[in-house]
């Protein structure tokens, strides 16, 4: 027997979905600074993600829109 035990990649491997949500709203938020979308559209569309993953009844609807602000804030 060995005292290594056993990894399952791809258990480990998975992104914290709130950390993932975090990353889409910053890039989105820099697409919005940069003319490229408009900013009613990208939160419309961050919003509906949050939703569609189950991130609103998980963390709650202030934590998406901290986030949401956060990262906006960043670059508006």
């Amino acid at each position: 027997m060995t005292a290594f035990a056993a990894i399952d990649h791809h258990q480990s491997a998975k992104a914290d979905p709130l950390e993932v949500f975090r990353a889409r709203a910053e890039a989105r938020a820099q697409l919005v600074a940069h003319g490229l979308h408009s900013l009613q559209d990208t939160v419309d569309t961050l919003q509906a993600a949050a939703e569609a993953q189950g991130l609103l009844k998980r963390y709650g609807q202030d934590a998406i829109q901290q986030i949401m602000a956060e990262s906006f804030a960043r670059w508006l």
